[in-house]
């Protein structure tokens, strides 16, 4: 669990994972250069829970080399990724295990999640396909499993390492996943997703697109993954849009498009990104 600045958030996180029905797990918090009270609340929980341990950066180096590190630290058979500002759900580790040693030709597992507010309310879903065809097909428009929800097999992660973008660094890694074999996701809501006004990709949206785009290129070029028509046609039509929009345009059609494409179910339009409609 990478962690920057998310003292806010970060007690919440954490004791989601300690109330797991599945207790044999060990947590690998980075904390990424945090200058507000992240880093002690890591300390406090690592001195009451030996399953809890963390790694300081001095100073802020990024996402993906954080990730890296806890990958380089890990030791158990299987890695869950987890985000400072996500809830994972009491059953997660235990389905998503279940799932995995049910399914051998799946290599990555993901699950159904509820969205969230900074304050925590409920937004609405965010769903998957759990098809593997589909999800396949999917990634070439937009990744198949929301990134924080991932479960894989160590020993096919370890032989990658996230590429140190500051935005779109999950996109090449699922391309890099996907050689070894299928992605899934459960049925079930084993996660609670929040969405905040700071994130990376509401930023800068075309840096994002465009990291995207040529993680997408390299994974049809490199990594052998075969597109089809639809996905093809579909890349064009971001590019050109991408292109020519502004980014207050940009981000309300992507929060339409994304969320319509995966059918996710609001409670109320406006509560998805109140805070950005008028920003700049």
């Amino acid at each position: 669990m990478p962690v920057y600045n998310a003292g806010d958030f970060l007690v919440e996180a954490i004791e989601s994972i300690r109330w797991q029905s599945y207790k044999n797990w060990e947590m690998i918090c980075i904390d990424d250069g945090s200058t507000d009270k992240s880093l002690k609340i890591l300390k406090d929980f690592a001195k009451k829970d030996k399953r809890i341990n963390v790694i300081h950066s001095s100073e802020n180096q990024g996402l993906a080399v954080a990730l890296n590190k806890g990958l380089e630290k890990a030791k158990g058979e299987f890695i869950a990724r987890m985000d400072a500002d996500d809830i994972s759900l009491p059953e997660r580790f235990a389905k998503q295990l279940e799932f995995l040693l049910k399914n051998p030709h799946v290599i990555a597992v993901g699950s159904q999640s509820e969205l969230i507010d900074e304050k925590g309310d409920f937004l609405g879903y965010k769903k998957f396909p759990c098809d593997s065809q589909k999800l396949y097909k999917m990634m070439l428009e937009m990744v198949s499993i929301q990134h924080p929800t991932l479960m894989t097999y160590a020993k096919i992660m370890k032989k990658y390492k996230y590429e140190n973008h500051q935005t779109a660094e999950d996109v090449s890694m699922f391309f890099k996943l996907l050689q070894n074999g299928d992605f899934g996701n459960t049925k079930e809501v084993l996660f609670q997703y929040r969405i905040r006004k700071n994130s990376n990709s509401f930023k800068d949206p075309k840096k994002t697109f465009y990291l995207t785009l040529k993680s997408r290129i390299k994974a049809v070029r490199k990594w052998g993954y075969k597109p089809n028509l639809k996905g093809i046609l579909v890349n064009l039509a971001q590019l050109f849009l991408i292109t020519v929009l502004p980014k207050e345009a940009i981000l309300n059609l992507y929060e339409f498009l994304r969320f319509r494409k995966l059918g996710a179910n609001f409670s109320s339009a406006k509560t998805l990104r109140p805070a950005l409609i008028k920003e700049r």
